[in-house]
């Protein structure tokens, strides 16, 4: 049978000698420390060849080594950091020992690559502190950059794509551009997880996006949950002045796919007859010129997805908020480089990425008089019939 520990008249059911027995081991404790003998602090990165050391190396080697890195030219990299610096969206202190630039190429190089703050922080030599203050810091500056960089240029002339394609012009005259949702990994704490679960089973945050014919975005709303329809994101983008949606002129209209109401400002296709049954010709004709036309935004998420691999994620690493700014700066990041750099290394490489949009049911959207509603589809009607007596043509 054990024996029970010696208690040395100690009882520390009384409240004094209980007392007594914590200062003795809060002074024992001082002593101890005060005799040890002191660590001397061993530093984790001690690597020559530091993180800006590796930035200028890129900066004067060849072009394919920032592509490859940064997915952006020289010249592209050197305009950011321009645009960052004087338009004061982000302030350099005079303390500060990471340059702009290195701050920038360490966000560029870990959206690009999906690497963690760990290999980040080996790569530039810094702690994860540092890299992940300049990843913030970085997208929080982009989001603030997000209502210039993310915006329509021109709604008024019929785009080349569409004017200069016999299949598409004059039927597709109006058509500004194509609206859909794509899901982007994310990464949310247990009690959060059956919100952001979607359809498929996975984490993830809901991203509406509006892009025109050139594949740029115009408009981005990220943040909600996985579980949300589409229709419902849309919804809130329409009806919520801070979204600050670009509605279209009247007569203009974005392309978009069958899980979206069709009505005034957004051409739907033909939805299936009862029991899935066909379409008539004209409105099964309609349908895949309509497809064709509504097939660059998903060519536009293809690109982006390739370009900016974080987005596979899931963001480990970040909160949701921070994985909001995220995305939308990936999208800043997307048009910036379309507008400075016009041979996209990734355009030919494009595929189209499909999230499985369906017919399903459909959220309310907006009140639409049923006048609007019945003229907007005679509309349609019209297109499809004109369509198919020229189809030859």
């Amino acid at each position: 049978m054990a024996r029970a520990p010696p208690n040395f008249g100690v009882n520390l059911d009384d409240p004094d000698d209980a007392r007594q027995a914590a200062t003795a081991v809060l002074i024992l404790s001082w002593h101890f420390q005060r005799h040890q003998v002191p660590r001397t602090r061993q530093l984790v990165h001690t690597c020559p060849f530091t993180g800006q050391g590796w930035v200028d190396d890129l900066l004067g080697g060849k072009c394919i080594r920032m592509l490859n890195n940064m997915r952006m030219n020289m010249p592209t990299f050197i305009q950011l950091c321009r645009i960052l610096r004087e338009g004061e969206y982000i302030i350099e202190g005079p303390c500060d020992k990471v340059t702009l630039e290195e701050g920038v190429a360490i966000a560029l190089y870990g959206l690009s690559h999906d690497l963690t703050q760990r290999v980040l922080g080996e790569r530039f030599q810094h702690s994860t502190e540092t890299i992940h203050r300049h990843v913030r810091r970085l997208c929080q500056a982009l989001v603030r950059l997000a209502p210039i960089a993310i915006r329509h240029r021109d709604t008024d002339a019929t785009h080349p794509r569409i004017r200069n394609n016999r299949r598409f012009y004059p039927w597709f005259k109006n058509c500004i551009g194509a609206i859909d949702g794509t899901h982007v990994s994310a990464s949310v704490p247990r009690g959060e997880q059956d919100a952001f679960r979607n359809r498929k089973g996975t984490l993830s945050q809901n991203v509406l996006a509006a892009c025109d014919h050139d594949m740029r975005f115009v408009y981005v709303r990220a943040g909600w949950e996985g579980s949300a329809h589409d229709s419902r994101v849309l919804l809130d983008a329409i009806s919520n002045p801070d979204a600050a949606f670009p509605t279209p002129p009247a007569g203009k209209y974005y392309a978009v796919d069958a899980a979206y109401r069709h009505m005034p400002g957004f051409m739907a296709p033909f939805k299936s007859g009862p029991g899935g049954r066909s379409q008539t010709a004209q409105k099964g004709l309609f349908n895949r010129r309509h497809s064709s036309v509504r097939n660059i935004i998903e060519r536009t998420f293809g690109v982006w997805k390739m370009r900016f691999k974080i987005l596979d994620g899931p963001m480990k690493n970040y909160p949701i908020e921070v994985q909001r700014n995220i995305v939308v700066a990936c999208c800043v990041l997307h048009n910036f480089i379309r507008e400075m750099q016009p041979y996209d290394v990734y355009l030919p490489d494009e595929i189209n990425m499909d999230d499985g949009s369906t017919e399903g049911a459909q959220m309310p959207q907006l009140h639409v008089t049923p006048e609007a509603l019945h003229d907007w589809k005679e509309l349609r009607n019209a297109m499809a019939d004109h369509m198919y007596l020229h189809r030859n043509e």
